[in-house]
């Protein structure tokens, strides 16, 4: 019996980068399945669209279609268990996510093409699901609960599945990593308090490294994002990771998200000794009585001083803010603004207020009686938010604006560096890498090398100065030295297809066609989803010769 897991994104998300990409627990669904022994592939189908979906599914010719279901995909994604029942009856439909898990006997009674919610955790539900409809004793359509998992080290890593896939672009998509699963706050506007209950469940340390040793060693990802809720709750154990990845020899660069009020010094430390440079604060709003409204439970002195010792330690910031609560007016806005101007983030978010079923604001909502659950169904745009005038439009426009000015300002200088070096130690190959893009986005080009060969002296197992050596000499129109660096990083990881791709890229403006054909293949190979490997592809067929 064949299942497929799959998710598709509305329409008019099919070229977001994030909310295209497959989430984690569709992975780990299917690492858990495949694992256990059942025919299981895993598919993207966001670049598809309904018809391309409903095309693949016939070609795959499942038994079984398992969905991830979310407010911002729920449409595009009903019509393709609608459109996919139509078309095999026999079919079996399943859908899972926070969306399914907050409205779940609502959708069982009225979305049609629909026979299984499982609703909360899914890695045991399912499997023992399957293996009912598998032996002919399928139970009657309806809602499974899931049961909270409680030791997440016991589940196969989403990183490690290697069953069949389709639409995957492997290395964006394992590059995203989750180490843990909740939240124990209670934000008005997120899904989180519902889906999870405000309990946290965590993965080792040892079992977070497997995973990353995996992607590294096997599929070559050097660069990781860990989206937790907030990567930061448990010092011990971001401190046991942070040493583990220093000791294991893999030089990988990371960020990750965060609240301001679970970081300290010292951890911030660790974390950039082993690789981070850039940390995500969900901030929000810099004015106390919006973050009142919002039961954040941080102060705007607390963001402040997180980004002032992230500032200290040398890591970038990044802001998560939003405008248009209830009750918001543009003076709160011009704290935000201010708070910004004041902290210095490098980059950020804005967003409006969003409403998701199962939330406080969702719920208060509708005890007023101004929404109802029908509104899922009855409105087609991927967001539906808590306020549509004109004013909230404006306020994310200024705050998008203040950020594009804040960033050259949030940029590290040379007496940023010097101090980065006394925080964290002036063996911090991280401070080095930084501070030579700094001097190479400048032209600074010797400086540049100086600080990118302090990398390379140092730590001759680290692909990143490396790289960087090879990026610049190739700006200067140095491709053999440039060509050389980058062989260092296909000889330290193999499975890597941006060092053949940089590779080919200096072979051939060398004019070594055949060495830059055979580094083009090895590139395309490990990823024939990025568009500069195709692009190469393309002008070395058209220079002539084939590929074996």
């Amino acid at each position: 019996m064949k299942t497929v897991i799959a998710y598709l994104c509305h329409h008019a998300d099919r070229h977001d980068y994030f909310l295209s990409m497959l989430p984690v627990g569709a992975v780990s669904l299917a690492a858990q399945l495949h694992g256990s022994g059942f025919d299981v592939h895993l598919a993207n189908f966001s670049k598809e669209g309904v018809r391309g979906a409903l095309q693949k599914i016939e070609e795959l010719s499942p038994d079984v279609v398992a969905v991830s279901l979310f407010t911002h995909n729920r449409i595009d994604t009903l019509r393709l268990l609608k459109e996919a029942k139509k078309r095999a009856p026999r079919l079996v439909t399943i859908a899972g996510g926070a969306h399914a898990t907050a409205l779940a006997d609502t959708l069982i009674a009225r979305a049609p093409g629909l026979d299984y919610i499982i609703s909360g955790e899914a890695e045991n539900a399912l499997p023992a699901l399957l293996k009912q409809i598998e032996a002919g004793k399928a139970p009657p359509p309806g809602v499974f609960h899931g049961e909270r998992i409680r030791d997440l080290d016991k589940l196969p890593s989403p990183g490690s599945y290697a069953g069949p896939m389709s639409g995957v672009d492997v290395n964006e998509q394992f590059k995203t990593v989750i180490t843990s699963r909740g939240c124990p706050y209670a934000c008005t506007f997120c899904c989180s308090p519902g889906m999870w209950e405000r309990t946290v469940q965590f993965r080792g340390a040892a079992h977070i490294l497997r995973e990353i040793e995996y992607l590294y060693r096997e599929r070559g990802i050097i660069f990781f994002s860990i989206r937790d809720d907030n990567f930061t709750l448990r010092r011990d154990r971001v401190i046991e990771f942070c040493r583990g990845l220093r000791e294991s020899g893999m030089y990988v660069m990371w960020n990750c998200q965060s609240r301001v009020d679970t970081v300290d010094e010292e951890m911030l430390v660790e974390m950039k000794l082993a690789g981070c440079e850039q940390i995500q604060f969900g901030v929000e709003s810099g004015s106390a009585q919006v973050l009142e409204r919002y039961r954040k439970g941080i102060t705007v002195q607390q963001v402040q001083e997180a980004a002032r010792i992230a500032r200290r330690v040398g890591l970038y910031v990044f802001y998560y803010l939003m405008a248009g609560m209830e009750g918001e007016k543009l003076a709160d806005v011009r704290k935000t603004i201010g708070l910004i101007r004041q902290t210095l983030p490098g980059d950020g978010i804005v967003s409006p207020v969003a409403l998701y079923p199962g939330t406080s604001i969702y719920e208060d909502r509708k005890r007023a009686g101004a929404i109802d659950d029908g509104i899922w169904s009855a409105r087609g745009e991927s967001g539906i938010f808590l306020r549509d005038d004109a004013d909230v439009a404006k306020w994310i426009s200024m705050l998008l604006a203040e950020l594009g000015v804040v960033r050259e300002h949030s940029w590290y200088r040379e007496k940023d560096f010097r101090l980065h070096r006394r925080v964290a130690g002036p063996e911090c190959w991280v401070t080095d890498i930084l501070e030579g893009d700094y001097y190479r986005d400048n032209e600074r080009f010797q400086e540049a090398e100086a600080s990118y060969l302090r990398v390379a002296g140092r730590y001759t197992d680290n692909p990143w100065g490396f790289l960087r050596l090879g990026k610049i000499f190739f700006y200067m129109g140095k491709f053999e030295e440039a060509a050389e660096y980058y062989t260092r990083v296909t000889s330290i990881v193999p499975r890597y297809y941006g060092g053949w791709l940089k590779r080919a890229e200096s072979l051939l403006a060398l004019g070594k066609r055949d060495e830059a054909k055979l580094c083009a293949g090895e590139a395309f190979s490990r990823n024939p989803h990025d568009f500069r490997v195709r692009n190469i592809m393309d002008i070395l067929k058209k220079l002539g010769g084939r590929y074996a």
